[in-house]
């Protein structure tokens, strides 16, 4: 037996370490007094203890009332956060963003306020740009970002059903030229005699 071969089956092999480890793990979890399910229930118990804190620390909003926190969901959803991540305002994920924090903020002031979604959004255009916008609005050249999709769309559909017609009049046009051809008698008469001498 080779060193390599024994080291790969031998007893320090990973295989025969895994087993040992495996084995030591199931003996002493069945010792006796200890509670088997006691430590699945303290973990479960504290992350539904913790679970409400850390939901609460990922919200985007404090707003409590339901409608304001439903609109300010609709309107943080129609804008880009400007810290350069290029994520919608309301999925920024980036901790204490400087720009989704005090947009965010604003938001919320706003629509306490009183504002209409329409001005909180045209306030922001106002300050940034169209840029703020999570998508266009279809109305001019940002008009072609609604309406090159579908050109492009039946402009492809063209293209692929000329290639189809032209591969289809291919196929019918080799087919239809191998059709059987008349042979002379006389040639077809040599050419049996060469398989018959052939075959023999």
């Amino acid at each position: 037996m080779s060193g390599n071969a024994a080291g790969e089956n031998g007893p320090f092999s990973a295989q025969a370490l895994r087993a040992r480890w495996l084995k030591a793990r199931l003996v002493k979890s069945r010792r006796p007094g200890r509670f088997p399910g006691l430590r699945g229930a303290l973990v479960f118990a504290v992350f539904m203890i913790l679970a409400p804190a850390a939901f609460a620390q990922s919200a985007k909003t404090m707003l409590e009332d339901p409608a304001l926190a439903t609109r300010f969901n609709e309107v943080s959803d129609r804008l880009v956060c400007q810290c350069g991540c290029q994520m919608i305002l309301r999925v920024c994920n980036h901790v204490n963003c400087p720009s989704a924090v005090p947009m965010r903020q604003s938001i919320e002031k706003q629509l306490l306020a009183g504002s209409t979604d329409d001005a909180i959004v045209q306030g922001f255009v106002d300050e940034y740009g169209m840029k703020v916008l999570s998508s266009p609005p279809a109305t001019g050249f940002n008009l072609a970002a609604y309406v090159m999709p579908g050109f492009v769309l039946l402009i492809g559909l063209f293209i692929a059903g000329y290639v189809a017609s032209r591969w289809s009049a291919k196929r019918k046009l080799v087919t239809a030229s191998a059709a059987p051809v008349d042979v002379d008698p006389d040639m077809q008469k040599r050419i049996d005699d060469e398989i018959r001498m052939d075959k023999s």
